[in-house]
């Protein structure tokens, strides 16, 4: 067997591990969110983006299961990227009341009738 046989193998099993973590990570995250709480997601992109890279570079016998798991992993980067942009609309809507109510408040009563 030649090294580059034996190698690929442990390349594929590396990249599932690393794909089990991020997914970990996409679901804590998800959680996270609907417990009302904050998240933050930086570094996800270059580390799915490394990700694929590792995948495309994995021979085609090996390409399978990294596939199917990266599949996956985008429907759930979808379903949180869907996440986060309602939690940051409910945000803005909340800051927007937030600073009417203010502004209202900064005049007398009989002034703003």
């Amino acid at each position: 067997m030649t090294e580059s046989a034996t190698a690929s193998p442990d390349a594929e099993n590396l990249l599932l591990q690393e794909l089990d973590m991020v997914e970990s990570v996409v679901e804590i995250a998800s959680a996270t969110l609907a417990t009302g709480h904050f998240v933050n997601m930086s570094g996800l992109d270059r580390a799915v983006a490394d990700l694929c890279a590792a995948a495309t570079a994995l021979p085609p016998i090996h390409r399978r299961r990294a596939a199917q798991k990266l599949s996956r992993l985008a429907a759930d980067l979808t379903a949180l990227a869907e996440a986060l942009a309602l939690q940051r609309a409910q945000i803005e809507r909340a800051s927007e009341t937030e600073a009417r109510h203010r502004a209202a408040d900064a005049y007398p009563a009989n002034l703003t009738r």
